[in-house]
């Protein structure tokens, strides 16, 4: 019984070790994003939302806005704040199946426009990350809105 406990102690103590040095392994990227996009957030041309969107209108479109029901079908690039372009592509599906920072900056958009977003990570993939994109990774998007239709 006694044994059963200190490798039950064991196990519990190694799972909260390295849990604790995956956490340490992204602690200087995640300061590194949030000095960045304290930095950034009030670039030139940048507006930001209350929720901590940041965005700058390249050319405003003519069409509607897509809302949270629309499909949406978009040209985008992300990169991290270090310049790694980690997908880039069409996105063609509904809003409502896009990170937070999607849902909420394509509605500023009207069909035909182009921004470029700062995405923090608490829009984006938060602590967890996604693929390439590391955990507390802020995004940046440049997207090009071509039509939303519901």
């Amino acid at each position: 019984m006694m044994r059963n406990l200190r490798l039950l102690f064991v196990f519990i103590a190694g799972v909260v070790l390295f849990t604790a040095c995956q956490e340490d392994e992204y602690a200087d990227w995640k300061i590194l994003n949030h000095q960045w996009y304290e930095q950034h957030k009030n670039d030139e041309g940048f507006q930001y939302t209350e929720s901590g969107l940041c965005y700058r209108i390249i050319h405003q479109g003519y069409m509607r806005n897509p809302n949270a029901n629309s499909v949406v079908k978009a040209e985008y690039t992300g990169s991290l704040i270090d310049g790694t372009t980690f997908d880039q592509g069409e996105f063609h599906r509904y809003l409502a199946e896009a990170i937070d920072g999607w849902q909420e900056g394509l509605k500023l958009m009207k069909g035909g426009a182009h921004f470029e977003f700062y995405i923090p990570a608490e829009l984006a993939y938060g602590e967890d990350g996604q693929g390439s994109v590391p955990p507390h990774s802020v995004l940046i998007f440049d997207i090009k809105l071509l039509e939303s239709y519901n």
